[in-house]
């Protein structure tokens, strides 16, 4: 074939078909060209180029026909490839044109596939999702508001008048610090009972040297009760400064006097002089708790006890008898040896007893 197939304004051409492209089209209708006696029947492929001149160029379409010769009507495959001979196609190779491909028209409905076509269904399930995601965002806005409003009212309840505290009450202080009472009435007295500092109320309390414990109660609509625990005072020895100083049995100094008390047993011998509520040395709290721990039958007879420079602890009876105890540990022990050995001898007979090494000795008179 000689000339430029797609030249405008040229009438189709009739050409011959490749080896290669005859191939293929025997292997895409395998079998199909058979006829009912098994022989094999001729196809004749016939390639058809057409051209056309438009405003954007020269363009050309390639036909195939396939004639078989068993059937009377001839069969049309439609458009395989089209090219634009002047555009950049020429710089396709020729495999991606040469071959044409085999398309069917099947006379399609272009509305059925149309992609603007949208399912109703979906839509009006798109809505409801919508509609339902609205809701939730109302619901939830409606509860905020609720529970703004509810905090709003309860401040307001909480702050009113109707519930503050006009009724203080105090109960078992006796040696407690006016002015620590006065401070805790001032912290809870006028302040709503919903939301009252009885805690800094307690604090308070607690500082006070005398107070052991403290229990504040608040009592619908507008009292409140403290109740006291005060410390009770066992020993007393005189310190450094020639004062007095009331010592628990927990060894914490209650109080400071000037003058010196008669209604507990004295610790002989001079301590430190320490400030009130703070904690004595561990020798006057040891002494603290053996008068806690006299039985009844040896309390009366004790006048007093003596601490030694050395801090050695030691009990003096009626009629001179000094019961040596050394070092305050196993205090208890010690004790229960001396209330055993006094229920056999008479302590007027006796001078000196010692249990600093556990087992009593006894130096009579």
């Amino acid at each position: 074939m000689t000339g430029d197939p797609f030249e405008p304004d040229k009438p189709s051409e009739m050409t011959e078909v490749s080896p290669e492209v005859l191939d293929e089209l025997s292997r895409l209708f395998d079998g199909e060209n058979a006829v009912a006696d098994g022989e094999p029947t001729v196809t004749e492929v016939i390639e058809i180029i057409e051209t056309s001149e438009t405003d954007e160029g020269v363009t050309g379409t390639t036909f195939v026909e396939i004639i078989d010769p068993s059937v009377e009507s001839l069969d049309v495959v439609d458009v395989v490839a089209e090219r634009d001979p002047t555009g950049p196609g020429d710089d396709i190779p020729p495999a991606n044109y040469g071959d044409p491909l085999i398309v069917i028209d099947l006379e399609e409905d272009p509305a059925v596939h149309s992609p603007t076509d949208v399912d109703p269904r979906f839509e009006e399930r798109r809505r409801a999702w919508a509609r339902q995601d609205r809701l939730k965002r109302v619901r939830w806005l409606k509860l905020a508001g609720l529970v703004a409003a509810a905090a709003v009212v309860i401040a307001v309840v909480l702050a009113s008048p109707l519930f503050a505290i006009r009724s203080f009450t105090m109960e078992g202080n006796v040696y407690t610090s006016k002015s620590s009472v006065d401070k805790a009435r001032r912290i809870l007295k006028g302040t709503s009972i919903f939301t009252a500092d009885t805690a800094r109320a307690r604090t308070v309390l607690l500082a006070d040297p005398w107070v052991a414990d403290v229990r504040i109660t608040t009592h619908f609509p507008s009292s409140v009760v403290v109740e006291v625990s005060e410390r009770t005072p066992v020993v007393w020895y005189v310190g450094t400064d020639n004062k007095a100083r009331m010592v628990d049995a927990r060894g914490r100094v209650i109080d400071v006097l000037t003058g010196f008390p008669t209604k507990y047993l004295q610790v002989k011998g001079t301590g430190p002089a320490v400030a009130p509520g703070a904690a004595a040395d561990d020798a006057y709290r040891a002494a603290a708790q053996l008068v806690l721990a006299l039985p009844d039958e040896l309390r009366p007879k004790v006048t007093a006890l003596d601490l030694s420079p050395a801090g050695e602890l030691s009990m003096v009876l009626k009629g001179d008898t000094l019961v040596r105890f050394g070092s305050p540990t196993d205090l208890q022990n010690k004790l229960v040896a001396v209330v055993v050995l006094l229920r056999r001898q008479d302590p007027a007979t006796i001078s000196v007893i010692d249990v600093s090494a556990g087992d009593p000795t006894v130096l009579s008179r």
